[in-house]
């Protein structure tokens, strides 16, 4: 099963919002109740507004078998807004190689480092990408509580010390 990566389009908003459903009401179960997915993503698929949000935003989808699987998203100032894959790969690799692509993109824009709001369910995966907790907090979605971590990841700043001192000797 080749995974395929690719850059995330305005096109992908439909998918995704299939992809958000199915990750949290499935991928989730174990860590949040019925009513704090519901609250969450919603009773059925919604795809309203996921359009207009991936007109502003950059990231990288996964494909498999040209079907879209998983997405991840990347703003201007290192923040990642979006992280799902479909429940039933969770665990393949799939989340690591969208992550990759990202810090790589992160670090080609010289962002100092990434930050994100994790669920309880994404929490281990950006330990494991080398991420920390810095707060975990409750957060309100349509009048429920859940609990996710603010996370963050310093980059490489020996890279980029080094590629600065280059820079300026260069100009210099």
């Amino acid at each position: 099963m080749p995974i395929e990566i690719r850059p995330l389009t305005p096109e992908d908003a439909e998918t995704a919002a299939e992809i958000f459903f199915d990750a949290v009401h499935y991928g989730t179960a174990d860590v949040y109740s019925l009513e704090q997915r519901t609250a969450w993503a919603g009773r059925v698929v919604n795809p309203n507004g996921w359009l207009r949000k991936f007109e502003n935003t950059s990231g990288f989808a996964a494909d498999i078998d040209d079907s879209m699987v998983g997405f991840m998203t990347l703003d201007a100032a290192g923040y990642i807004d979006l992280a799902f894959v479909k429940a039933e790969l969770s665990g393949r690799g799939i989340g690591k190689l969208l992550y990759r692509q990202i810090e790589a993109r992160a670090k080609a824009e010289n962002l100092p480092r990434l930050t994100s709001e994790a669920s309880t369910k994404a929490k281990p995966f950006f330990m494991r990408m080398g991420w920390q907790v810095d707060k975990e907090q409750a957060v309100t979605k349509n009048g429920i509580s859940l609990t996710n971590f603010k996370m963050s990841k310093q980059l490489d700043a020996i890279c980029r010390s080094a590629s600065s001192r280059t820079t300026a000797k260069q100009r210099g």
